[in-house]
């Protein structure tokens, strides 16, 4: 962005801005477009995801207010800035009205580090990931404000049941985000998508390969692995189905939501969408390559650059357009996932979701991070790090060395995994089953000697 506005300003025009203020602009300009990107990206989500769930259930969904019922929510917007704010009067009111605002701040704070495309990143940081995810966790904090600050237990439970699952779910996804940044050596986004050139292959781990952006870690054992945890962690964190449990309308009404209206209530759900809709890029950008795909880097190597200050500024603009494109097409299949998901299958308790985090995600993860040690050792390592023996294979036979182990490594664990799993939450269902029938029949037994006279 400072580079066009550079251009067009003191090139094109030849107005003489100092460094500082076009700085300040692109920034602000950044900023303004990102803030708009938010709010549409919620009307439209919640738009796509009430017609796809109408299809799924044989109804039709929205379709009165506009065409095809495309205005609804602007409807829907309108009712939630008109309705009447109340706070109860138990409640705590500066923290019953900070808690919205500190669940949406760090949603938006995440766009900072998501690539749209190439050379298209608000701020390419070597730790983006970890800002990422760093921001990502304060949210929990604006969930446990709002449940205590309504001094509604139906809410504390609900604030409670999100940080739980928050917190360990937090802990697979960045284990299964280690074994990608073992591979490469980077945080940054950015260098996560340049990795994944290539056909199927990276061109960074075996020299030659047409680089059609088809590199994606998902057609390796330890990025399929990865994207696994990493997704299943995204709806837990996302509070999407079956992990929706903090807003379980069946047990605890509307969980921390509780006690809100009006645009406090609105402003909890765009924080949840922008955080589905940013947890579906995130998944793009590290397990399919972002805007990686056919055409993108030719076209951006046409264009004008470092390396071809001579090239054709149309190329640039066309190379922005079709990567935007991949990288919005990932990303709904994504969102259309976790659409699809909600549709066909019934919410967990919150004790299964516990034991499937904590039990079956993290081993599992872990035992992925050892698989990428290895896949590093046998493709990027050699004598000096004391594996001699590879040095003189081919490039091709150690990926493919490197494939096999790390395939044969983690299909097995998975296995062992789910079997062990699997025993003991059977073993866990049966205790449960065999005490339902000793109350219930303690309680036949109470009523017959009650109902009895002598």
């Amino acid at each position: 962005m400072y580079d066009m506005l550079n251009g067009l300003i003191n090139s094109t025009f030849h107005w003489g801005w100092p460094d500082w203020i076009i700085s300040l602009c692109s920034h602000l300009l950044v900023a303004t477009v990102l803030f708009l990107v938010a709010p549409f990206q919620m009307l439209f989500l919640t738009y796509y995801e009430r017609r796809a769930i109408a299809r799924m259930q044989d109804r039709v969904g929205p379709n009165r207010v506009g065409f095809e019922g495309m205005l609804q929510p602007v409807a829907d917007g309108v009712k939630m800035f008109t309705k009447e704010d109340i706070v109860p009067d138990a409640a705590d009111p500066w923290v019953h009205f900070i808690a919205p605002c500190v669940v949406v701040a760090p949603t938006m704070l995440m766009f900072a580090v998501v690539p749209w495309g190439p050379g298209m990143v608000p701020v390419d940081m070597n730790v983006g990931l970890l800002f990422f995810f760093a921001i990502s966790s304060i949210s929990a904090v604006g969930l446990m404000m709002a449940g205590w600050a309504s001094n509604n237990k139906f809410a504390l439970l609900g604030a409670m049941r999100a940080v739980a699952q928050m917190v360990s779910y937090e802990i697979p996804a960045v284990l299964s985000l280690l074994a990608l940044v073992m591979i490469t050596g980077s945080l940054s986004a950015v260098s996560l998508i340049n990795y994944q050139s290539g056909l199927f292959i990276s061109s960074r781990e075996v020299v030659g390969i047409p680089d059609w952006g088809l590199g994606w870690f998902i057609f390796t054992p330890v990025g399929f692995m990865a994207f696994f945890a990493f997704f299943i962690a995204a709806l837990a964190e996302g509070e999407r189905t079956p992990f929706d449990i903090p807003e379980a309308d069946s047990e605890i009404v509307a969980g921390y939501m509780t006690e809100y209206s009006g645009m406090k209530f609105g402003l909890f759900y765009l924080a949840q969408y922008v955080l589905n809709f940013l947890l579906c890029a995130i998944t793009a950008v590290i397990f399919f390559g972002g805007w990686q795909g056919p055409g993108v880097t030719w076209l951006y190597l046409q264009g004008i650059s470092l390396t071809n200050p001579t090239g054709n500024g149309l190329f640039n603009l066309l190379a922005g357009v079709l990567g935007v494109f991949y990288f919005l097409a990932k990303t709904y299949a994504f969102f259309f996932v976790m659409v699809w998901i909600r549709g066909a299958y019934p919410r967990l308790r919150v004790d299964q979701l516990m034991d499937f985090g904590w039990k079956f995600l993290i081993p599992l993860t872990l035992v992925n991070v050892f698989s990428a040690a290895i896949w590093v050792g046998l493709i990027h390592w050699g004598t000096a790090q004391g594996l001699g023996f590879v040095e003189g294979w081919a490039p091709l036979l150690r990926w493919g060395v490197a494939f096999i182990v790390t395939l044969i490594l983690n299909v097995g664990a998975y296995l062992v995994m789910a079997r062990i799993y699997t025993g003991a939450q059977a073993q866990r269902n049966q205790i449960d089953l065999d005490e339902l029938r000793e109350s219930l029949s303690g309680g036949a037994s109470l009523r017959s000697e009650t109902s009895w006279r002598p």
